[in-house]
This record gives C-alpha cells, sequence and structure tokens, in this order.
C-alpha cells in the first residue's frame, strides 16, 4: 500500500489537568475531615468527591482542554518559529535580491513561510509532467517502454530532451500542463510567460500537494505511485542536495530538484527542491523550499539547503513541551 500514513507523533498532554483536579479536590475534602470523617464510622457506600467524581462530569468540565484549540496554539507556535528562524537566515545573507518560500507537513502541523507567493518552478515541474505521464495509462505496464525510459531520464537526470519527448510527443503539450494543475488541486500554479514549461508559476504549498498527488494513493494508484517513488528516490548523483541534506542517516528522500538562471534577472539563478523524507515510515515529511536571486548556482543550493534544514529543526520541535 502506498496510503501515507496519518499518524500524530506527540503525544498531547490531556490527561495533566484532569488529574490534577482530581488531586485538588481530594486534597481539599481530606483537609477538612474529623476523624469520624476519616473512616472511623459512616456507610462504605458513600460517594468520596473528588477522587470518584463522576467521569461524565470531569469530562464536560471546563477544566478539560479543547483539542481543537490546543492543536491550532501548538500550530502557531511552529508557524512563528519557522518564520523568525527564516527571517534570521535571510538577515544574516543581507543581499536584498534574495527571496525565498517554504512549506513542510509532517501529516500533523502543516507551516509555511510566503507559502502563497509564486516562483518560476524550473525543472521541479517535471514531476508534475510524470504525474500526467502516468494519468495517460490505465497500468504502468501499458505504458511505452521508451516512455518510461524517457521518464527515469527526465526525473533522474533532469533530462530536458526527454522532458520535451513526453510532453510534446506523448502527452498534448501545453494544454497537458493547464490540465495538470487543474487535476492536481494546484491552486496557485499556472503557466508562464510563453507557456514554457520551466516558467510556470507555482508555490510552495502548492508543492506540497503535488507531492501527495504523485506520491501516494488518491490521484494516482498504487502502481502508479510506486514507480514515482523509485524514480525520485534514485536520482543522479548531482542532483543530491536541497532537501536530502535535511534527512538523518537510513532515512528514504523522494524529491526532484529545479535550478536555472535568469536573464531577466540578470543571470541570478532560480534554485528549487522538493521532496519526502522518511516517505516510506510513518513519520513521513514533506518539503517545498523555492528560492531565487541567488548570484550563483552553489549559493542558491546552499540557500536552499539552509531552508530545508530550517524546516526540519522547526517540524521536529515538540510544540507541546
Amino acid at each position: 500500500m502506498t496510503s501515507k500514513p496519518n499518524t500524530s507523533r506527540r503525544l498531547w498532554p490531556y490527561l495533566a489537568v484532569p488529574a490534577l483536579a482530581v488531586a485538588v479536590a481530594a486534597t481539599i475534602y481530606v483537609g477538612d475531615f474529623s476523624a469520624e470523617d476519616a473512616g472511623l464510622g459512616g456507610s462504605s457506600d458513600e460517594q468520596l468527591p473528588g477522587s470518584q467524581i463522576d467521569e461524565t462530569t470531569l469530562s464536560d468540565s471546563e477544566l478539560q482542554p479543547d483539542p481543537a484549540e490546543q492543536h491550532a496554539a501548538a500550530e502557531a507556535k511552529l508557524q512563528g518559529m519557522l518564520a523568525e528562524a527564516v527571517d534570521a537566515h535571510l538577515a544574516e545573507l543581507d543581499d536584498e535580491n534574495l527571496y525565498a518560500s517554504v512549506a513542510v507537513s509532517d501529516g500533523e502541523f502543516d507551516l509555511d513561510y510566503s507559502g502563497a507567493e509564486q516562483h518560476d518552478t524550473a525543472s521541479i515541474v517535471k514531476v508534475e509532467i510524470l504525474g500526467m505521464l502516468l494519468l495517460e495509462y490505465e497500468s504502468v505496464e501499458e505504458i511505452p517502454g521508451w516512455a518510461v525510459g524517457d521518464a527515469a531520464k527526465m526525473i533522474k537526470k533532469s533530462d530536458n530532451d526527454a522532458t520535451n519527448d513526453i510532453l510534446f510527443g506523448l502527452l498534448d503539450g501545453h494544454a497537458t500542463m493547464r490540465e495538470a494543475h487543474e487535476v492536481f488541486g494546484l491552486d496557485g500554479t499556472e503557466p508562464g510567460q510563453g507557456e514554457r514549461w520551466g516558467l510556470t508559476q507555482t508555490t510552495a504549498s502548492d508543492q506540497l500537494t503535488l507531492l501527495e498527488g504523485v506520491l501516494y494513493e488518491g490521484v494516482l494508484n498504487a502502481d502508479q505511485a510506486e514507480l514515482a517513488r523509485s524514480l525520485m528516490g534514485d536520482l543522479a548523483d548531482f542532483q543530491q542536495w536541497g532537501v536530502s541534506s535535511a534527512a538523518e542517516d537510513g532515512e528514504t528522500v523522494w524529491m526532484k530538484n529545479g535550478w536555472d538562471t535568469r536573464n531577466d534577472l540578470g543571470g541570478e539563478w532560480v534554485v528549487n527542491s522538493i521532496g519526502v523524507i522518511g516517505g516510506d515510515s510513518e513519520e513521513p515529511i514533506m518539503m517545498s523550499i523555492l528560492t531565487g536571486g541567488s548570484a550563483s548556482e552553489e549559493e542558491g543550493i546552499a540557500l536552499a539547503e539552509a531552508l530545508a534544514q530550517i524546516a526540519r529543526d522547526v517540524v521536529d520541535t515538540d510544540p507541546y513541551a
């Protein structure tokens, strides 16, 4: 099965408040006992308040925290931590040309920094094209061998010729891209200038939606999602950067990177990285890092990796501690 796990990695301390209320109530009552009240006489079937309070009454008490409110407060705390950390890192770099967006989700908390801001996709759009190729056929077995080979080149080696062969030779070109935005529910993603696929405009939050659609069952079936995982989990060495830098030893990573210079920006670099860390575990972390304005590819990669580590550190923090 390739369904996305929907588990919480933190134990909510809901029982602490009721337990405290019980202890306080019992202490107050015992403090007012006479010798006779303390059990030297009286009926054994009398109900003691506090320690034997009816559970229904306790559950309706105003002392019981509301789970939804606790979750919202915890998420807001992490959201603030992410914003503060990203702002601090960008300020430290002191480059007014830099801009970045981050989105990260661990299944319990969904966080973002400028998550609705549009960026050029560069080659991360190839994940979207892969998804549309997989949807073109009823089963993985029906996909022509040459198309599977081109898909491997497109994802593993970020090969542009293979991408064009699939998009314009097998699929319906720009019309397919516009359809893909709708199929995968990418509300903030739209064709770029001249509808060149590398200039597709997207958001960090949309890229998390895309990752879930391509790597887990739902839009795709189990076999289709598994093929996408196998390709995105075996990138060429020159693509081993970005989201993977935030993974711990032994964690699987399914990802795709995108990088390109922009002549209209004076040769500055767009460097993006999207992926899932620990996707085959019960605690996957989906992450999208979109950046622009770097003076070189190396600087762009360093920025993407720093933001990936910040996102990982924040989402790994227990907001209830």
